[in-house]
């Protein structure tokens, strides 16, 4: 449902919530009399093992039991787990935009990096294609809230996600489960793990899904289905006993997607309160393909199936050394991604809009670091960061039915382009407990960063972008804009309209550098008024270093380049363990200080408006969050997490849609939300696990999650949803074997965690319909 549209419920929706509140109200009085405790949650979000009651700042953590009871497959999955997490896409080209507490990128360039940092045992992802892919063999996942830049290497401004996985055991371990779903999916999983000699311990996992059914259905060709899977991933980890003090874990993955990619659907524009059916009109007449209300309705053209061919793989190697009151740890990197994936982006069975992208990603890191391990009551750490990345991508558009192939003459563009980033950075933290009660923290780390992007949007060879702009589009420039020489098949298509820079006038490739050091820093206050309660209070700056557009482009100007975007954060919480240990209570509350965010805006061009990156100068967010983990009673747990938000752009003068060349609108945005921040989010989830007898368990579980609904001017809506999850299972009392019955949207809400205006429609991409399925696991 849209913003503008009335929410409403199913009775059994609301009734299953007040069954799950009710329940649990009734554990209160049954908790006196349990003797059970909550297990301790020990995290690493500060780079040290630590109880997470015991870390002053802000922490989802997911183990990995939550995360298979959960359904989690992907990083994506973890928005219905997490308040104030919000990960969806800004256009359907593969690239996922991970958001925390309203600071995200809404970018669908691959050269985009995200505000939210993404590591996989400490190692970062530096950008968030990807992250994509399917997730195994995880001990636990940690969703860290606020700027963490004192200790993290790649400058943000949102927070970090850390996926840690599973390592080498001294004994000897193994395990399967396999899991048949709707939609004809099998996924099938399996580890091995234990020692090789004395010194040396060896673990790999794999996991294999497959599904020959999709589960998109197409509007104009009954039975033809989109949705099948084909991923296969590979980790393989070798621990290295060095002497008693020293050890060496290397790691590496491979990863293979040839699934076929969703695509979005097209809707009326009116329903969700535009002026308009569709913003542009295409070759032919785009409503019958419109969604006819059912989540698994969407529309692609046979002659260009949306799929992908994707690689992933790389390796890395950590060294731990104990010096003597001193640790030294170093972790070494290399990542190799290879993508080729196709794109439907208006919904429709015709050629509207069609992409390709060809993407050649390396990156290496290389961090080096010194901490102290004694139990004194000053604790510090200091080290240095480097990394290089490169990025090479070829990126087709199609669209030789739509509005620039009917009106312009345009078919297709090809837009090739390379950006390089190399990162410098020197990092710093000390905590001192300076009285019994109370500890400070203070944190720095400096960057120094340089990007350089160059490219061109190119006439694919068949002449049609060279014609155009040769007989239409040139002429009708602005007056007093040089006319450019006339451009030939497979020219560069970019007209270089920057005066004062070589070759304004004229069609050429576009370069640039862009070179950024800053400053982070962090502050933490903590409080224990007695052993069970942690008061904290945080000041906290962070920043993101700018970058370069990389979609499609007809002008210089829409490729320059974007500024860095700077937050600063104020927190208050609380992490409190009350009914003898039995409830973990915690709560915070924060406002940021958000300068030059990073936002997609128009770029008003001779051939139309097109996708350009801008700064909004100021904005501000206030939010509050609770989070409780509750053992009501023998065997059941209440998990419970609500956050607030409350965004305001304060200074923006955008660009109007209605904006046509060389006449651009401007409006004054202040006072809109920003995009992907929800105003609430709540998840609730019921676990109840009781003995049969000396030898079987039955557990009985479910979740509840609710999202509120997005949309302004600035962007266009997202509906809001309530989402029902069940599952039962007969287990052994002693972990060998598991049987899961389980359903997901059980009750089939209809949708669209994403929106957006494409070439000649509104479209949105459905959440997936009701699924079900059983998962049977062994370990030995």
């Amino acid at each position: 449902m849209g913003r503008n549209q009335q929410k409403s419920y199913s009775t059994k929706q609301l009734m299953l919530f007040s069954t799950i509140l009710c329940g649990c109200a009734w554990g209160n009085a049954a908790a006196v009399m349990a003797q059970e405790r909550l297990e301790e949650v020990i995290v690493t979000a500060q780079k040290r093992e630590q109880s997470i009651t015991d870390v002053g700042i802000t922490i989802n953590a997911f183990t990995a039991e939550q995360l298979s009871n959960y359904g989690v497959r992907a990083a994506t999955d973890l928005e219905a787990l997490t308040p104030g997490l919000t990960i969806t896409d800004a256009a359907p080209t593969g690239v996922p935009v991970y958001t925390i507490r309203g600071v995200g990128f809404s970018d669908f360039s691959t050269a985009s990096s995200s505000t939210v940092g993404l590591y996989f045992d400490e190692k970062a992802i530096p950008y968030a294609v990807m992250s994509r892919g399917v997730l195994f063999d995880l001990e636990r996942v940690e969703v860290l809230k606020g700027p963490q830049g004192d200790l993290y290497g790649r400058n943000t401004t949102a927070g970090q996600i850390n996926f840690v996985s599973r390592k080498p055991t001294r004994d000897f371990e193994a395990g399967t489960s396999v899991e048949f779903s709707r939609f004809n999916i099998l996924d099938v999983s399996g580890f091995v793990s234990g020692p090789v000699t004395d010194n040396v311990q060896a673990r790999i996992a794999t996991k294999v899904v497959q599904s020959s059914k999709g589960w998109q259905e197409s509007i104009s060709r009954p039975g033809d289905k989109l949705g099948a899977k084909d991923e296969v991933a590979v980790r393989g980890l070798v621990n290295i006993d060095l002497n008693e003090d020293a050890s060496v874990l290397i790691s590496a993955h491979w990863l293979r997607d040839k699934s076929e990619n969703i695509a979005p659907t097209a809707y009326d524009g009116r329903i969700a309160g535009f002026d308009t059916a569709q913003p542009l009109p295409t070759a032919q007449d785009a409503t019958p393909f419109f969604s006819t209300g059912k989540s698994r309705a969407a529309d692609w053209s046979p002659d260009f199936r949306p799929q992908r061919d994707n690689t992933l793989k790389g390796i890395s190697a950590r060294l731990d050394w104990d010096l003597g009151g001193v640790n030294l740890t170093s972790i070494s990197a290399y990542d190799k991604f290879n993508r080729d994936e196709r794109y439907e982006t208006s919904g429709l069975a015709f050629e509207d809009g069609h992409t390709y992208n060809g993407t050649d990603l390396k990156a290496f890191s290389q961090e080096l670091r010194f901490a102290s391990n004694t139990d004194s009551d000053f604790y510090w750490i200091v080290g240095g960061y480097y990394s290089w990345d490169k990025l090479r991508e070829n990126y087709e558009f199609l669209f030789d039915q739509s509005l620039f192939g009917f009106i312009l003459g345009i078919n297709e563009i090809d837009t090739e382009y390379e950006q390089k980033t190399e990162t410098v950075a020197g990092f710093g933290r000390v905590e001192w407990r300076f009285a019994e009660q109370f500890k400070l923290s203070l944190g720095a780390r400096y960057t120094e960063e340089d990007r350089s992007w160059t490219g061109c949007t190119y006439d694919t060879g068949d002449g049609s972008l060279a014609w155009s702009w040769n007989n239409i589009l040139a002429p009708g420039l602005a007056a007093g804009s040089p006319i450019p020489s006339p451009i030939g098949p497979g020219d560069c298509g970019i007209y270089n309209d920057i005066p004062g820079t070589p070759g304004y006038g004229e069609f050429g490739i576009f370069s640039d550098k862009i070179s950024t050091n800053k400053l982070m820093w962090k502050v933490s206050l903590d409080y224990r008024p007695t052993d069970d309660v942690l008061v904290y209070a945080t000041i906290s700056s962070g920043f993101k270093s700018g970058g370069f557009n990389g979609a499609s482009a007809q002008t210089h100007s829409q490729l320059r380049p974007y500024g860095a975007e700077t937050l600063t954060a104020y927190e208050l919480g609380v992490k409190s363990t009350v009914f003898d240990s039995r409830m973990q209570l915690n709560a915070s509350v924060f406002y940021y200080d958000y300068k030059n965010k990073q936002e997609p805006t128009i770029a008003v061009t001779p051939v139309g408006n097109i996708a350009g990156r801008t700064n909004v100068p100021k904005s501000e967010i206030k939010g509050a969050e609770i989070e409780m983990r509750w053992l009501v009673t023998d065997g059941l747990t209440w998990d419970l997490g609500v956050s607030y938000l409350d965004t305001k752009i304060k200074e923006y003068m955008a660009i109007d849609g209605s904006s046509s060349f060389p006449n651009v609108i401007i409006f004054d945005a202040s006072g809109t939300e920003l995009a992907n921040a929800p105003n609430w989010q709540v998840n609730s989830t019921l676990t109840y696990i009781w003995p049969l007898n000396d030898r079987l368990d039955l557990m009985i579980g479910g979740d509840v999650s609710y999202k509120d609904g997005i949309g302004s001017r600035t962007q266009d809506p997202v509906s809001d949803y309530f989402l029902v999850n069940a599952r039962v299972g007969l287990m052994a009392s002693d972990g060998k074997w598991g049987l899961t019955i389980w359903g997901r949207n059980i009750f089939n809400d209809h949708y669209w965690p994403a929106a957006y205006g494409s070439n000649g429609t509104f479209v949105r991409i459905n959440g997936m319909p009701v699924t079900y399925g059983a998962t049977l696991s062994f370990n030995f």
